[in-house]
């Protein structure tokens, strides 16, 4: 990440260089290490990476002060982000310990997690060389992407294996609890779908 993204607006903050520096939990990567260490604060790092996972892959990690926040409770999965998220994974039979977590823009945004990030020239194309070096390293089964703004960078790369796109876990159509369990039923089929579609996915 740091030899390919280099050029950062002055607003945008940075996550830890090394992973003892980054969220002590699960949390989604730059900010955390990508990988699921439990729902509890301060969770177990896996002994092993996941082989051939699920990539998730949402817009941008978070803003700074969620970022210092997760980093002092140790861990994102308390949010109303992961219920939602992890309510996908279990209706469409997918463990979280078969996933890689990340983001497909790099740095912190100031301010709220929500709208554009600041960007200098270059910043965006540097961004898609990591995405592009991540899916080499990660050699998922399968993307799924939160969000269109993650879909649409995702599309542009046109990965080797197959993508889908669910409805983001903060979307405000997901906030009302009497349509909420249909909409996570309807994610969860498309992506069990996608997955059934490609042969080479274990869960």
């Amino acid at each position: 990440m740091q030899r390919l993204v280099r050029d950062y607006h002055p607003s945008v903050g940075k996550t830890g260089a090394s992973l003892a520096e980054l969220i002590g939990g699960t949390a989604f990567f730059p900010g955390g290490s990508g990988l699921w260490r439990g729902s509890r604060s301060f969770g177990h790092l896996p002994d092993l990476f996941p082989e051939a996972p699920v990539m998730i892959i949402a817009h941008n990690f978070d803003s700074m002060r969620a970022y210092e926040k997760s980093v002092r409770r140790g861990g994102e999965a308390q949010s109303f982000f992961w219920r939602i998220l992890l309510a996908y994974l279990s209706a469409a039979a997918i463990r979280p310990d078969r996933c890689f977590f990340t983001n497909a823009l790099m740095g912190l945004k100031p301010g709220s997690a929500v709208g554009s990030m600041p960007a200098v020239p270059g910043y965006h194309d540097q961004c898609q060389v990591f995405l592009v070096r991540q899916i080499e390293i990660v050699n998922p089964s399968i993307i799924e992407t939160l969000g269109q703004k993650a879909h649409s960078r995702v599309t542009k790369l046109r990965p080797v294996c197959p993508f889908v796109s669910l409805l983001h876990p903060s979307a405000r159509e997901l906030k009302p609890l009497p349509t909420r369990c249909a909409l996570i039923d309807r994610e969860a089929k498309g992506l069990r779908a996608a997955i059934d579609r490609s042969c080479d996915v274990v869960m």
